[in-house]
């Protein structure tokens, strides 16, 4: 294979599609390995480990996010690469050669050269009614064909595991219509439901889009089981959507640290980036940050002349909306001070603030 097809050259949206990883990363590893012996990554479409320009791919960001944490590394981390291009697989297994491991951490990574559809049945099979080491599944793919939903479903039975999917939206629409396609879209979907959504004439771009974007995210949800789902659109450089990415877990502060991630990328909380409108020597002339008015809108609706305490509120913001736990001090501030809540607590509580485990909110 030419070295050109080895490696290629990388885009904006990639790269931040990357940040979102290595940020989430570095937060979910420390976590989950203070209560669990072993810890997996698995990247289903692991690539060469690095880019034309010299950037890391997605194995060898998974590697630095554990290595350069300062962290004393008492789990097993395994890290499974999957790669169907045996060049590539070389080149990858070169790449992480280069990387230096610290001496006592027990680290381990397998390079598997093979269709990730194949490689992951076996490895769920091989699993089949034992209990799973927590782990973190990021599926990239080209295209959209080998990744059914009924994959992702078995996967996700064990509920300490976790996915962030690439759901290649543009290319969906394009070849929708080829015959070849029909099966590979119908497993993706687990559904034939994508049919009446690219066949309605009266539908806009924007609303065919959204449409298959909902199903998915439905799909995710109800045929998965997959308690929190969470979308961050990505955008070419014509200015269309390229891409979505999709985050799946089961756990409330799994949701929380990759929101945050993703508002590392977009501090407006859009969820969105665009390789059309992306300057990285630009500085940014108006300042952006959340929409406050909106999150008090929000919190207002969701507990009118409701008693709850600070966890219901937190839970809220960070399962029901697009913000973070951090954005609502700034508006339970604001209801304070405008006396349209009363806080109590029965512990010495200080003005515009609300300790855990002890402050109830009667909105009034």
């Amino acid at each position: 294979m030419k070295e050109e097809y080895i490696i290629w050259p990388i885009s904006p949206h990639t790269e931040m599609k990357h940040f979102i990883l290595k940020k989430y990363l570095g937060a979910w590893l420390p976590i989950i390995s203070r209560s669990n012996k072993r810890v997996i990554f698995i990247d289903g479409f692991a690539g060469p480990g690095e880019y034309k320009e010299g950037n890391d791919g997605s194995p060898i960001i998974a590697l630095k996010a554990l290595i350069d944490h300062k962290l004393e590394l008492l789990s097993e981390f395994i890290f499974i690469f999957i790669e169907k291009e045996k060049d590539r697989c070389t080149h990858l297994e070169q790449v992480i050669s280069k990387i230096n491991k610290p001496e006592k951490a027990n680290i381990k990574f397998n390079v598997k050269c093979g269709e990730f559809r194949d490689v992951i049945t076996k490895i769920l099979d091989d699993l089949d009614g034992k209990r799973m080491a927590p782990t973190f599944l990021f599926i990239d793919p080209f295209g959209f064909s080998g990744v059914p939903m009924e994959q992702i479903k078995r996967f996700m039975k064990n509920k300490k595991c976790e996915v962030l999917i690439t759901f290649m939206l543009d290319e969906m629409i394009r070849f929708c219509n080829l015959p070849q396609n029909d099966k590979n879209l119908t497993e993706l979907f687990g559904s034939e439901e994508w049919k009446r959504i690219t066949n309605d004439s009266n539908l806009s771009s924007e609303e065919r889009s959204l449409g298959l974007h909902n199903l998915y995210l439905n799909q995710l949800k109800n045929v998965s089981d997959i308690t929190f789902v969470r979308s961050f659109k990505m955008i070419n450089q014509f200015n269309k959507t390229d891409y979505f990415l999709f985050f799946g877990t089961n756990s409330l502060l799994g949701l929380e640290k990759m929101k945050e991630a993703m508002w590392s990328v977009d501090p407006r909380g859009k969820f969105t980036f665009s390789d059309a409108t992306y300057d990285p020597k630009q500085t940014l002339l108006f300042s952006l940050g959340p929409n406050y008015v909106q999150l008090e809108k929000e919190i207002l609706s969701e507990f009118n002349k409701k008693k709850v305490t600070i966890e219901q509120i937190d839970e809220f913001v960070i399962a029901k909306t697009s913000y973070l736990r951090k954005h609502r001090k700034k508006v339970l501030d604001d209801l304070e001070r405008d006396k349209k809540i009363k806080v109590s607590c029965n512990k010495k509580r200080r003005i515009k603030t609300y300790p855990q485990n002890c402050t109830e909110i009667e909105f009034l």
